[in-house]
């Protein structure tokens, strides 16, 4: 193990980093940050604070620092995956992100100060892109900027950030997309120069890449049944964040639509329109068999995964969908919607099915299709683990993201 004092040092800046080790929000960028020490690269990491977090952890191989921008009780941009949404509910909201951008702002040129980083690595470009453009013009601490989806997103609809983003992006020495769509949509948008974007995906949990076809857990038995009572061989799964972009309601569409009576339907995660969907749920005659289980645990997901026999999100404009890669490395075939950066990882006909955007009846066509042919569903989970196990290893993309550090301190 390199020496801590010599290694080289990545000052990590975003809004999003888990809260815990068990903590699914942002675990990428933990998994990053374990992956990055096994290359000689010690991450320290600025995060905002939230009511009963620590100011200072350890998580993993990341030393995490939380900064306090209001007193406790309003310390709630944070956290939600939704910051963007939270900005744009009125005037406090407004005021509160102020704030938040000034003491992140503060607490970074001091972390500099004291921690004396090679490279300042900011996660999504607003807010720790712009925090970590003003510190890098203030210091000469060189600057990568990581996109992830919703930042650029919010790109396509506000024009009012498209200024503050070229100023981001000029500052940065270097700036990483997590698929190839959202860099051509930086490029189609001209907000960053074509010659310093590349594509570097996020990486996969290690419990994640395993050699067998099927997960298989020491506390579960094949042939027992779900908490509900769902039979493994007909069962329909999605794991994500339920927000209008994850379009869960084409997907309960097309549950109703199957011919397949047997079949049961598991959403895991939570979100602003969970409420909704229930109530379509059992407006379509089908919530006896769809079951929301809210969010679970990053160590919980592999058993579903591998229990299923179809994964299915149909989000429109995903920036990357690493869920995908998740569900196939555990030996679940996988259907997406052709959109945005998960056709890197569903190649239709190869590693998954891809459907059109919002087509229930296209979706369900493709769910029984995997349904009633075993074969195929094997052969493109089988087709998609290979892929994913080879392209989006914690070991592969912390090597990728150690040289974009290097070369943009040379």
């Amino acid at each position: 193990m390199p020496d801590p004092d010599t290694q080289f040092r990545a000052l990590v800046l975003t809004h999003v980093f888990p809260r815990s080790a068990d903590d699914s929000l942002g675990a990428f960028l933990l998994h990053l940050a374990d992956a990055l020490a096994a290359c000689g690269i010690a991450t320290d990491v600025l995060a905002p604070h939230e009511k009963k977090l620590r100011d200072e952890e350890m998580l993993g191989a990341a030393r995490v620092q939380r900064f306090h921008y209001a007193p406790a009780r309003l310390e709630r941009l944070a956290y939600t995956g939704a910051m963007h949404e939270l900005f744009a509910r009125g005037l406090t909201n407004k005021i509160l992100f102020g704030f938040f951008c000034i003491a992140f702002l503060f607490k970074t040129l001091s972390a500099i100060r004291a921690l004396r980083p090679a490279i300042l690595h900011a996660h999504w470009w607003l807010p720790g892109g712009i925090v970590g453009a003003l510190a890098s013009m203030l210091t000469r601490v060189p600057l990568i900027v990581t996109t992830h989806g919703t930042d650029v997103e919010m790109l396509r609809r506000t024009c009012w950030a498209l200024p503050l983003a070229r100023f981001v992006f000029r500052r940065a020495r270097a700036i990483t997309c997590g698929s190839n769509y959202l860099r051509e949509q930086l490029l189609e948008l001209r907000v960053a120069d074509e010659s310093r974007v590349s594509v570097v995906p996020m990486p996969v949990a290690a419990e994640f890449i395993i050699h067998n076809s099927k997960f298989v857990s020491t506390n579960y038995d094949p042939s027992t049944t779900l908490r509900t009572g769902l039979r493994i061989t007909n069962l329909i799964l999605t794991v994500t964040r339920l927000t209008e972009q994850k379009d869960i309601a084409t997907l309960i569409r097309a549950f109703a639509l199957l011919t397949e009576r047997t079949a049961r339907l598991i959403i895991i995660g939570d979100g602003p329109t969970r409420a909704a969907l229930e109530q379509l749920a059992r407006e379509l005659n089908v919530g006896d068999r769809v079951e929301f289980l809210g969010a679970l645990a990053q160590k919980e997901l592999p058993r579903y995964y591998a229990e299923c026999a179809v994964f299915a999100l149909p989000s429109l404009r995903e920036g990357m969908g690493l869920v995908f890669a998740e569900a196939l490395l555990c030996g679940a075939p996988v259907i997406a919607a052709n959109s945005g950066g998960v056709t890197d990882i569903v190649q239709d006909g190869e590693t998954g099915l891809l459907v059109p955007e919002r087509d229930a009846a296209a979706l369900a066509v493709a769910i029984e299709k995997l349904l009633n042919d075993r074969a195929l569903a094997s052969r493109l989970a089988q087709n998609g683990a290979a892929f994913v196990r080879e392209r989006f290893s914690a070991t592969r993309v912390a090597a990728q993201f150690a040289q974009v550090y290097r070369n943009s301190v040379t």
